[in-house]
């Protein structure tokens, strides 16, 4: 049975949850828990999972029984609503979670009580607070809007036909940001186990199946998987499913008296923050600056009509070269795909057209025309933040302590412009005539 430490710390709880229903819960639902675990408050008075003994790698630490994962098919919603199952995962998700959380003898009763009540999350910013991080391509991600329009035209079709089971379930906007926030940061994508019985084939799943129902995972909510912060340097354990139970496995040696952590995945700061509301520092390794596939095309094919520029975005397009926009990376390489766009765009239309005759498209060259153009796209995509590197670097040194919600925005934004300076200081490297070489990417049929 996991251990407490209560007083580990005297610094006060930001909100109160009873060790004792913790450690009740699992045991009422069958949670194998390592005896060398225990729980502890952080030095912000935070509950976290501990270890009080050294754990040795490969060790399972904590295992709860498949069944008492909070999802869709283990709540009773599932029988009220049989047609949840053929919601996307995440509407079905949230509606079962705004259910579960409303009834007090939910069988995750003291799981969602342990859950935060209020969020640093970009949903929750204020317009003043966003313009911290204008320029920034996570501004565009927040779905504020779009999950509103959600819950006020498919949800209330729910709550029209099944209104007498949510009788005495919140199902205000308030709650419905709520739960959509705690699946936001807390949910994983948890791989489903190969239904030997009736295995389904690829491709005997038409669009609806593909949409709505992925083939290897789903969404779930781990109970109290919360408890084990994450942190990419320190992680020292992970999440492994099987058919009967969701399992923490450590993946080190892990001494006495660490607190557990896993690894949030290649994210960046940008995305944690939309996502959890905060991030850990190690995070920056994975930060990346994104540049819109609109900015290259306006410089690159500045020279080109409205005509020609378009006809060669649809050709790009279906040959799967052109997306949306490139994420640059921590270390500032610049990706194939932008340096095959800008060739799909400074050639003239002649060299353009013998690539699609001979159905082929040419080699990324890193010239000095290719080091022009990205040299002018970086330059225009600095141009959308509100202030410079030193602007930032300034309010970070400030003998003036920063709001948290404007520290974290102003580190995340100093971090994409850092990235930029990376990038420029490679393409300025570039010799007049350096081509890539053929296996960096391999030739692409032009139809």
């Amino acid at each position: 049975m996991i251990s407490f430490s209560p007083n580990y710390h005297s610094t006060p709880p930001k909100r109160i949850m009873s060790e004792t229903a913790i450690a009740d819960w699992f045991s009422r639902n069958g949670a194998q828990i390592h005896p060398s675990l225990k729980i502890i408050r952080s030095d912000c008075g935070e509950l976290v999972i501990a270890s009080s003994e050294n754990i040795r790698a490969s060790t399972t630490i904590l295992s709860i029984p498949s069944d008492s994962i909070l999802t869709l098919t283990n709540s009773p919603l599932s029988t009220i609503i049989p047609e949840l199952s053929e919601k996307a995962q995440w509407p079905a998700l949230i509606i079962t979670v705004m259910y579960e959380a409303s009834k007090l003898d939910s069988k995750w009763r003291a799981y969602l009580d342990s859950l935060p009540k209020q969020f640093d999350t970009l949903m929750y910013w204020t317009s003043e607070e966003l313009q911290e991080l204008d320029g920034s391509a996570v501004i565009n991600k927040i779905g504020k809007e779009e999950s509103e329009m959600w819950y006020s035209v498919d949800f209330q079709k729910i709550l029209n036909k099944y209104g007498s089971e949510f009788e005495g379930v919140d199902v205000s906007l308030e709650a419905f940001h709520r739960v959509g926030s705690w699946i936001m940061a807390f949910s994983s994508d948890l791989e489903k186990p190969a239904d030997a019985e009736n295995p389904r084939d690829e491709d005997e799943m038409d669009e609806d199946d593909i949409e709505y129902d992925a083939l290897d995972s789903y969404k779930a909510m781990v109970p109290f998987a919360h408890l084990i912060p994450s942190d990419c340097d320190l992680a020292n354990c992970e999440l492994e499913t099987s058919e009967s139970a969701v399992s923490f496995v450590t993946v080190k040696d892990i001494p006495a008296n660490s607190t557990l952590y896993v690894d949030p995945g290649p994210l960046p700061r940008s995305d944690l923050l939309r996502r959890v509301g905060s991030y850990p520092q190690s995070a920056t390794q994975h930060d990346v600056v994104e540049i819109d596939s609109t900015l290259i095309i306006s410089v690159a094919g500045k020279a080109l009509s409205d005509a020609a520029r378009e006809s060669r975005i649809d050709k790009l397009v279906e040959e799967e070269i052109l997306e949306d926009s490139y994420d640059i990376e921590a270390d500032g390489g610049i990706p194939s795909e932008i340096l095959y766009v800008i060739q799909g765009f400074i050639v003239d239309d002649g060299i353009f057209q013998s690539y699609v005759q001979q159905e082929k498209f040419p080699k990324a060259k890193k010239d000095a025309i290719t080091r022009d153009v990205i040299l002018e796209v970086i330059e225009k995509r600095r141009e959308m933040y509100r202030t410079t590197v030193d602007d930032d670097v300034a309010l970070l040194n400030s003998d003036t302590e920063l709001a948290k919600r404007k520290k974290m925005a102003v580190e995340v934004r100093l971090g994409e412009k850092e990235i930029l300076k990376r990038m420029e200081d490679i393409v300025k490297s570039w010799g007049d005539s350096q081509v890539e070489g053929s296996g960096s990417r391999k030739r692409i049929k032009m139809r």
